[in-house]
């Protein structure tokens, strides 16, 4: 992770995820010596200077393919984690902007930024799993841009404050843009999902046809192979989705900022 604040409870992968893993590898494994009686092993030793070569190409595409994807979508998670502290920068520098105005605008300001906070906490982040957001973020949102652009500010100071707000709600509505596009974005297409299962099962399925003396080291081959290929997998499917799964970003950059802007209000 980018920061030293790692959300709670992403440190650990499911372990129901694991025990299925452990279980899918030791079936794998067990069904070789069936298949060892149903090919006798001079016919696949015969065979495994061709094989090998097949194996090898294989297992590179299929090797690069899944590599990508798992970057991809670890990447996804890591800018959504990201994103969450970009959008609450903005949202503390704001804060501290509605200090220096005069009442009733500085009381005002610093409330919505609170309540938006707040909404995004209990009640937006929720639905991002579901891949929606809330219409009540949005027009306190609304409320905080017009309440900062409507301002004319008359001295330099003001101006200088002024411009930061500006730069400060423009840097709010493109991190809390991103924040909902990617909520509802995200996601290893259908498609890649099939060519991912089928090429999992062909790159194990190879294993089977090559021709080791021991069994028992050959299905321990097997057992490896499967479980490297299924926990490749398996971090796929948990960083499908960024804002959904026990590996989800939690809104921690959120309370953070709400705990901020208590102190110095």
């Amino acid at each position: 992770m980018e920061r030293r604040a790692v959300d709670r409870g992403d440190d650990q992968m499911p372990v129901l995820g694991i025990l299925l893993l452990l279980t899918g590898s030791a079936v794998a494994a067990a069904l070789l010596p069936a298949f060892a009686r149903v090919v006798p092993l001079a016919k696949r030793k015969a065979n495994n200077d061709a094989i090998g070569f097949v194996y090898a190409q294989v297992g590179v595409v299929y090797a690069v393919v899944l590599a990508m994807v798992v970057v991809g979508v670890w990447d996804a998670r890591s800018r959504a984690h990201e994103n969450t502290y970009t959008e609450t920068n903005a949202l503390l520098q704001i804060a501290w902007y509605s200090r220096t105005l005069p009442q009733p605008d500085r009381g005002r300001l610093g409330a919505l930024a609170k309540q938006y906070t707040d909404t995004v906490i209990h009640k937006e982040w929720p639905l991002l799993g579901e891949q929606r957001d809330d219409a009540g973020a949005w027009r306190q949102f609304t409320e905080i841009r017009e309440s900062i652009n409507t301002r004319q500010p008359t001295t330099g100071a003001d101006q200088a404050r002024y411009q930061g707000a500006l730069e400060a709600v423009a840097q709010l509505g493109d991190a809390r843009r991103e924040r909902v596009d990617e909520a509802a974005t995200a996601g290893v297409p259908e498609l890649l999902w099939v060519a991912l299962l089928l090429g999992a099962l062909v790159t194990v399925g190879f294993v089977y046809l090559f021709g080791m003396d021991s069994v028992r080291a050959h299905a321990g081959v097997v057992f490896s192979l499967a479980f490297t290929v299924g926990v490749m997998l398996l971090i796929v499917y948990e960083f499908n989705y960024p804002f959904s799964g026990p590996l989800k970003v939690a809104p921690t950059a959120f309370r953070l900022a709400l705990e901020r802007m208590r102190a110095i209000a």
